[in-house]
């Protein structure tokens, strides 16, 4: 499907370059990505084991096609907000060395009936003719690939169903790198889920992932472990990016919050936090939310402040 290539810019002046001709071309169509940004995603073994095969097949072109395979190339996402299905499909992009076109599916629906379709038409025909390989990445992508089932005759379940068709015809033709993100798998159209070879989902992280998210996003603050463990314990339930958020209301109470005459220990700093954040709608209530005292106790004689990394 791909040779093995790596278009990672080696300069600024090749970054710049390459990034100005691609949002020349696609950037009324999304954001484009470089892979040199890429962040490296904290995952569960099970989803890292089957993009550790993904990866590896898709640098076996030959050995597949001496048996009449092809390396899959179209992944679908799906998990709860804030889980990194945008990061995860960039780190797989730039792993490959491809820079990758982010689309919300809602800019990609026009006002107009047939707009959308047109919209979707212009992207991949953009994607196919363009000199470097790109990966195209789908984000809400069940507002945009929704179900036919029990659809009328009216102007909205028509184009409904057009952009439905145009989505088949356009997976079918390209043979680039393509994801969608989606909260809702339900709502998806079974001929558009069937068209991709991988269907992934990406949960909440467990007691390891924490564990090392935690440890991450600190940086260049370094917690013991103990107190590592303890932040990633009151955060079960809760998503890869409220840990960050967490992670970097620490930091910031770590810096200014003598400036501010703040309470600085680790209980003060996690109970204002708590108050100013909360998990998305409809997702489960993280510890720290549902017993914030067990929560706080837990944190109460642990080292600190950590130490900062010079």
């Amino acid at each position: 499907m791909r040779k093995e290539i790596n278009l990672t810019p080696t300069t600024l002046d090749q970054l710049q370059g390459a990034r100005a001709e691609l949002e020349r071309e696609f950037g009324s169509l999304g954001v484009i990505v470089m892979p040199g940004e890429a962040e490296a995603p904290i995952l569960t073994p099970p989803v890292r084991g089957a993009l550790h095969q993904w990866l590896f097949e898709m640098n076996s072109d030959a050995d597949l096609k001496a048996v009449g395979l092809k390396p899959r190339s179209r992944c679908l996402l799906s998990g709860p907000p804030g889980c990194g299905k945008t990061t995860l499909a960039h780190h797989i992009s730039a792993r490959l060395g491809v820079p990758m076109l982010v689309m919300q599916s809602s800019e990609v629906i026009g006002k107009y009936l047939g707009e959308s379709a047109r919209n979707l038409s212009k992207t991949f025909r953009a994607a196919r003719r363009n000199r470097h390989d790109i990966a195209l990445f789908f984000d809400e992508f069940d507002a945009l690939a929704k179900s036919r089932a029990g659809l009328g005759s009216d102007g909205a379940d028509n184009e409904r169903a057009n952009i439905t068709i145009t989505l088949l015809q356009e997976f079918d033709r390209y043979d680039g790198l393509l994801f969608a993100a989606t909260n809702v798998t339900k709502d998806i159209d079974p001929a558009i889920w069937r068209r991709f070879q991988l269907q992934i989902e990406i949960g909440f992280p467990g007691a390891a992932e924490r564990f090392a998210i935690v440890r991450l996003y600190m940086a260049p603050f370094q917690p013991d472990d103990d107190v590592i463990s303890a932040l990633a314990a009151i955060f079960e339930d809760a998503s890869p990016a409220l840990i960050r958020e967490g992670c970097e209301a620490i930091k910031r109470s770590l810096v200014l919050g003598p400036r501010m005459k703040l309470p600085c220990d680790l209980p003060s700093i996690i109970e204002r936090f708590a108050a100013s954040a909360a998990a998305s709608e409809g997702m489960p209530e993280p510890l720290l939310w549902r017993e914030p005292r067990q929560c706080l106790a837990a944190l109460q004689g642990l080292p600190w402040p950590p130490e900062r990394a010079p």
